[in-house]
């Protein structure tokens, strides 16, 4: 069952999206417009005193790759952090990763959710994009906080961090960075066009303009018109940044009991689900786009049960969705990674009549993939000199 805060989330993308309706969805709009001026005119002032130098940004002894995005939601940037981070640290880097914990335990200033070699938190310590990070990146340190200046000083120090992956660093202007890279997810690209928080824009299109790289996502479950139609927007607001086609490209199943254990887990074919009923379950920003993985593969999808994102289960949560899923005679529950590392360990472990398996992706780079690579090579290069 979702809480009070999540069912706010849940009536208030319904109510922007123009899935409410009637006085009070009218009235509470207007409400939403006037806030979105003052949210909108909030970072136009900030992002001037930065611009202007009236507020100091901090400038760490290393090279600083930020990855974000300009509306809330979904776009891939977990799996993307893992593969970026991966192809640095291939690259013979110290490379660690800076991520703010959103709904993390962890309070502090500083939070080391791992150093590369363990893993020192819980999911719900870290919150389930860092406890994923650092389960999925062995040799990536993956530290958590507010102030990514205090922890990217930390990870210098502690860590001997050559490069940082600023983890949904975009809107974070008091740290500077050597490489500016926005997603942009191809199924949902700039939501409603309102600012927050009539809509989804975290800033005006315009500011659009900062980024050196753009990464298109998902790539491979839209169409070569509605890509065009978003080059062609991104080119209006920054010609100058290079533009990089991506997918989310699954690799296998994983028993999530298997899942669990981490090393080395036994796999199943993806070709295993074709003709075959399945419940996929998430709470992840853009459940579509896993769903539609599922049948692409072959799966065929009985139900769907949607979660608010970062949503936490419970147990009674897990059994009522096994219930559904023996209720309708599927073959397995199928989750993403992100979903589980929230599952409850008594539920993995128990005796389930189902199988449940994780879906294993992992990002591709495609048009623009070489130009990305000098672009990182570029940067990365001075900060061992």
């Amino acid at each position: 069952m979702i809480n009070r805060r999540e069912a706010y989330e849940v009536y208030l993308y319904k109510l922007v999206h123009g899935e409410k309706r009637g006085l009070l969805a009218a009235v509470l709009l207007g409400a939403l417009r006037v806030m979105s001026f003052i949210y909108g005119l909030g970072v136009a002032i900030k992002l001037g005193l930065y611009r202007s130098g009236l507020l100091k940004r901090h400038k760490l002894p290393c090279r600083v790759i930020s990855l974000g995005n300009i509306t809330v939601g979904g776009t891939g940037k977990t799996p993307t952090a893992q593969r970026l981070a991966a192809i640095i640290r291939d690259m013979g880097y110290r490379v660690a990763i800076l991520n703010r914990g959103y709904r993390a335990g962890w309070k502090g200033p500083v939070g080391l959710v791992s150093d590369g070699s363990k893993i020192y938190m819980s999911a719900t310590e870290a919150g389930d994009e860092a406890y994923l990070l650092a389960k999925s990146l062995p040799g990536v340190p993956v530290v958590i906080g507010r102030n990514r200046s205090i922890t990217g000083e930390y990870a210098v120090r502690r860590l001997q961090a050559e490069v940082l992956i600023l983890d949904d660093g975009y809107q974070h202007w008091q740290l500077e960075r050597d490489l500016d890279i926005v997603l942009i997810d191809t199924l949902n690209v700039f939501g409603n066009n309102f600012l927050l928080p009539r809509g989804t824009l975290r800033e005006p299109l315009e500011n659009l303009s900062r980024a050196n790289a753009f990464l298109l996502t998902k790539v491979d479950q839209s169409t070569g018109d509605a890509r065009h139609t978003i080059r062609d927007i991104l080119k209006k607001y920054n010609d100058q940044a290079l533009v990089v086609e991506s997918t989310h490209t699954p690799r296998c199943f994983v028993e999530i009991e298997e899942w669990y254990k981490g090393v080395r887990p036994e796999s199943v074919p993806l070709n295993t689900i074709e003709g075959r009923s399945v419940l996929p379950f998430s709470a992840i920003g853009n459940p579509s786009s896993f769903e539609q993985t599922i049948i692409d593969l072959g799966g065929v999808v009985a139900d769907a049960v949607r979660f608010p994102d970062h949503h936490d289960y419970t147990m009674a949560e897990m059994q009522a969705i096994m219930q559904k899923a023996v209720d309708q005679n599927v073959w397995a529950l199928i989750t993403t990674d992100k979903d589980a590392v929230k599952i409850p360990s008594e539920f993995i472990h128990s005796e389930r009549p189902l199988p449940l398996y994780v879906l294993s992706i992992e990002v591709r780079f495609h048009d623009g993939y070489q130009e990305l690579m000098d672009m990182i090579r570029n940067v990365t290069r001075p900060s061992c000199e």
